[in-house]
């Protein structure tokens, strides 16, 4: 049962307002204790544990702890803890020495002043034992975190200068300070954005391109979506931009260009640059904001804006605005020198957009994001799922902003396996998608999930998987998933398992070829993937080792693939109940017992049976006709001492291939005996390319076999079978009925040899 915590927020022994931390708490993610209590807290807070925050006596906020305790100096060093200069207290200096301190990881809900209560207990961290407090704890909790969705919008303006009562907000309102969260995209706004944003605020302002009137037109420059506003403090709030950075950043540097050019302006000295803060590659984006803000000179923008988009935007902010306000002598215009204090107060107050905010869990916030507006983060299922894994790891198991990173290399690792592989191949080995989708099958072999969710979408599995993890809302298959976790360590080793295979995996003779076909052919071809989960679980074992076992298990379910792919009509859930029995013995380890699971299904198969549903009429069932036709021909391509490589480029690399007809269905002219069944059956079929097969249509097997005038016929076909049969005179019933007979025998031998 999870216990009910109580924990102070205030750095020192007096317990002061003025040392209260409860800004880094909220900021940062996280609940702590630095007191002769925390060696208590380590060995007795647990994952799922509740804690009431106070700030004195009074309960402000409530939290639950999504991770184990960490040292505190690990939550530092991981960038788990987030200190703004200034703005938190100087009691908490990040330079001392943490080591015998503890926290975890924490969603945090903080209590509108209705809800918060007084409990008088002077100890920082203590086990709130009172039933009627413990379960209030939870039940605000669960109250508040289940019920925050929201949407609302408003219009806002850049700052607030008149004194006109209108209802719109102000984006630099003094307390709010807009961070640009580490998923997001880097600044990449140039030349031609720079113009267009510097232009539209100047025709807004004059209203024409006459430059000596002042029309000052309201202007619009659209949407932006913020996340929830989260009080740091009582003058402080923090808001994630989820759409509109670009715009945001541009007016930061629009403001900072303004500052050093009017440095004497009222309305301009009174405005703070200190607002935006991004958390993008790393805080190398942030470097690169402080950089700019650091020129102290308009002169100087010219000398500093190397690599360094901000300033190299001011500049042309520079240009832009001289462009506008110079005449055309290149001299500042008198007209808008005189009007300057307008100007600013129009950028200030009547440039406006529409601020979206969104109370909601970071997942559904994009969610809600994509909806609105598809030009864009405008995540698929592999972006999202990149971002929720970042949630994941940084909410629940306490890493920091660092994962972000790590998850972005596992990302470019693909990337750059794919674009050197390319070089000599021509194509991309690995794919996120498919990543994701072996993945979803390890999780679900690995803690014995609902068998359901091996037939759910990969985005929707992963979809709900978060939600329940990330506690946003409880799913009916996702109920059995306690102990579940979820790593990069996981992600690499399957890339790495994507890549081995993909390199050592080559064919090693025909029987390897074939098998590795029929499963891609077969009604269950979806379970092809079932190959990584072995490869994962006999990575202590040599190269060749693992080949050989991995084509060893090839060679088996290919045949129990074949089999119940010409014994139903349609998939059935008796293999797809062996297929989960196996995965979760492959995720475990245990390579004997999967295959006792396959051959005790293929042992079941009779020869009388199989033979008879070989040689029945096939030609209605495409999965039926494709296998054997296929299997059929391989072994003719063999007897004819094709080579691998020869027999590999005819069944995966060669052209498309119809079922063809010997003797066709509409013709009349030969063998007017032959049974229906007997005619559809494989002595009858065979592989043929496309392009001979509709050309020929349904001529007799004498036209069949050589055609005048350059028109296709069997002798310009690259396939033995045809070869073969081109040597007969004729085809008669008889000659169908050997065929078929033979054919039968061969398919039997080969599927009943394990």
């Amino acid at each position: 049962m999870s216990k009910v915590w109580k924990i102070g927020s205030r750095w020192n022994e007096s317990g002061g307002p003025h040392a209260s931390i409860i800004s880094i708490f909220r900021r940062s993610g996280v609940v702590f204790i630095g007191n002769e209590r925390s060696e208590v807290f380590n060995s007795l807070v647990h994952t799922g544990d509740y804690f009431a925050i106070s700030d004195g006596f009074r309960i402000v906020s409530v939290a639950r702890a999504t991770s184990e305790p960490m040292n505190l100096n690990e939550m530092i060093s991981r960038n788990v803890i987030r200190i703004r200069k200034n703005k938190d207290s100087g009691y908490f200096n990040i330079t001392d020495n943490f080591h015998e301190c503890y926290g975890v990881k924490a969603k945090i809900v903080d209590l509108p002043l209705e809800s918060q209560f007084d409990y008088k207990c002077r100890q920082a961290f203590v086990n709130i034992a009172i039933n009627d407090i413990r379960e209030k704890v939870i039940r605000l909790y669960d109250e508040y975190l289940n019920n925050c969705f929201n949407i609302q919008s408003i219009t806002s303006r850049i700052k607030k200068t008149r004194k006109q009562n209108d209802g719109k907000s102000s984006l630099l309102d003094g307390k709010t300070s807009y961070v640009i969260p580490v998923y997001q995209r880097e600044y990449s706004w140039g030349k031609t954005e720079i113009y267009r944003f510097i232009t539209d605020i100047f025709r807004g302002f004059w209203g024409s391109e006459d430059k000596h009137s002042l029309i000052c037109e309201p202007l619009f420059i659209g949407t932006m979506q913020l996340s929830y506003r989260k009080y740091i403090s009582s003058i402080e709030v923090e808001q994630e931009v989820i759409d509109g950075q670009q715009r945001l950043s541009t007016i930061l540097c629009f403001l900072k260009y303004l500052k050093l050019r009017y440095p004497d302006q009222n309305s301009l000295y009174e405005v703070e640059l200190d607002w935006l803060e991004t958390r993008v590659n790393n805080f190398k984006e942030q470097s690169y904001i402080d950089e700019m803000l650091a020129i102290d000179s308009i002169d100087k923008i010219r000398l500093e804006y190397i690599n360094n988009r901000y300033i190299e935007n001011l500049a042309y902010i520079q240009d832009c605005y001289n462009d506008m306000v110079n005449d055309e002598n290149g001299r500042p215009d008198e007209f808008f020198s005189a009007n300057i204090d307008s100007f600013i107060e129009y950028f200030l107050n009547d440039i406006y957009f529409v601020v979206v905010e969104t109370v909601a869990g970071l997942s559904k916030t994009i969610q809600i994001f994509n909806t609105i507006n598809t030009a864009g983060l405008d995540l698929n299922g592999d972006d999202l799922f990149k971002v929720r894994l970042y949630e994941y790891l940084h909410d629940v198991k306490g890493f920091g902003e660092e994962a972000f990173d790590e998850i972005s290399a596992l990302y470019k690792r693909v990337k750059d396996t794919n674009t050197t592989w390319r070089q000599e191949h021509n194509y991309d080995i690995i794919h996120i998608s498919q990543v994701r989708q072996i993945y979803q099958q390890y999780l679900i072999s690995k803690y014995d999930l609902n068998a359901n969710l091996y037939e759910m979408n990969t985005d929707r599995f992963f979809d709900e998987l978060f939600d329940v993890l990330l506690n946003v809302m409880p799913h009916k298959d996702m109920k059995n998933i306690n102990g579940l976790e979820l790593s990069l360590e996981e992600l690499n080793r399957i890339i790495d398992c994507i890549y081995f295979w993909e390199k050592y995996g080559n064919f090693r003779n025909s029987n390897d070829l074939i098998t590795y076909k029929i499963i891609l052919d077969s009604r269950y071809s979806k379970y092809v993937n079932s190959i990584y989960l072995l490869l994962l679980s006999t990575e202590d074992k040599t190269s060749s080792e693992r080949i050989d076992i991995a084509y060893c298990y090839v060679n088996l379910i290919s045949r129990l693939f074949f089999c119940w792919s010409i014994f139903y009509a349609k998939a059935v859930y008796e293999i797809h109940s062996v297929m989960h029995k196996v995965m979760k013995a492959l995720a475990n380890k245990d390579f004997q017992h999967t295959k006792s699971l396959i051959t005790e299904k293929l042992i079941s198969v009779t020869p009388e049976y199989l033979s008879n549903e070989i040689g029945k009429n096939i030609i209605d069932k495409p999965c039926w006709k494709s296998l054997i036709c296929t299997l059929s021909e391989y072994f003719e391509e063999i007897d004819c001492g094709k080579s691998l490589k020869d027999v590999s480029s005819l069944l995966f690399d060669g052209c498309n291939y119809d079922i063809e007809h010997i003797h066709a269905n509409a013709n009349d002219s030969e063998c007017t005996d032959i049974d229906y069944d007997l005619q559809n059956s494989i002595g009858n079929l065979m592989l043929l390319e496309y392009d001979i097969n509709r050309s020929i249509g349904c001529l007799p097997f004498r036209e069949k076999k050589d055609r005048p005038n350059g028109m296709k016929s069997y002798k310009d076909s690259h396939l033995a079978t045809v070869n073969r049969i081109m040597k007969y005179e004729e085809w008669t019933v008889k000659d169908i009925e050997s065929r078929r007979d033979k054919e039968v025998k061969k398919i039997c031998d080969f599927l009943l040899d394990f």
